[in-house]
């Protein structure tokens, strides 16, 4: 049989076997890692150096080991700084903070408004190597880790929060406050109060040292300030 182009099948076989093995690039025989992933960064010349020197002088194993760890610590660092810095400037004013309204928010992360602060506050203030770090933020911004990292991140935040507002609530003179308001309006913020507790216990807020036992003594004197009957709704707590 032959094709359209004159050529039997065998030929045609024989020919498109050749082409396939000219297209077939030859294996590199170096010893090494490969990957298809294409790097953000240039290849760092110095620590490279630095471990095939240990290499010939016979450097331990544990040595060239604490070598590479550090160097990517130091790098991570470099890579992380700006993004702490960047999520603390979400966090609220402190003088924002008021004890009788709810803890302000944080603010929400914009990609946009970080990737701009990179121009002067990147990671060239503390690495020497070169290369796409606006890539390979873009890229890490997308990911996963990105997203685990940043809620662990707003969770410490949002708890710092709450501790602060706690502790707001501790400086207060809330006998003074309790004489301005009725009792409807008493017994609500003990709730509120109690609620804060439990919440600052069951989490275990960041606050300063005393402040839980400083926000219970506020609790039972609030409480021991109301009629009987309200002190016993509220639990009243024991006297010695």
């Amino acid at each position: 049989l032959r094709t359209p182009s004159g050529l039997s099948e065998g030929e045609m076989a024989k020919q498109m076997k050749v082409k396939k093995l000219k297209n077939l690039k030859t294996l590199d025989s170096k010893p090494g890692v490969y990957t298809a992933y294409k790097p953000y960064l240039n290849r760092d010349e110095d620590i490279i150096k630095q471990l095939q020197k240990g290499v010939q002088q016979k450097r331990p194993s544990a040595a060239q080991n604490a070598i590479l760890r550090r160097y990517f610590l130091e790098l991570t660092q470099s890579f992380i700084i700006p993004l702490e810095r960047y999520v603390a400037s979400l966090m609220p004013l402190q003088k924002t903070i008021s004890p009788w309204k709810s803890p302000p928010q944080l603010r929400a992360f914009v990609s946009q408004d970080f990737m701009k602060t990179l121009e002067k506050a990147g990671p060239q203030l503390t690495s020497r190597l070169k290369g796409d770090w606006i890539g390979l933020y873009r890229n890490f911004l997308k990911s996963p880790n990105f997203d685990g990292w940043f809620r662990n991140r707003r969770r410490e935040m949002t708890q710092k929060l709450e501790a602060l507002h706690l502790e707001a609530l501790c400086e207060e003179d809330l006998q003074q406050r309790v004489q301005m308001h009725s009792e409807v309006e008493t017994v609500d913020l003990v709730l509120k109060l109690k609620d804060k507790l439990t919440q600052a216990e069951r989490e275990q807020l960041p606050v300063r040292p005393g402040t839980v036992a400083k926000l219970r003594a506020h609790i039972d004197a609030v409480i021991l300030a109301l009629p009987e009957d309200l002190q016993g709704i509220l639990h009243k707590p024991s006297t010695p």
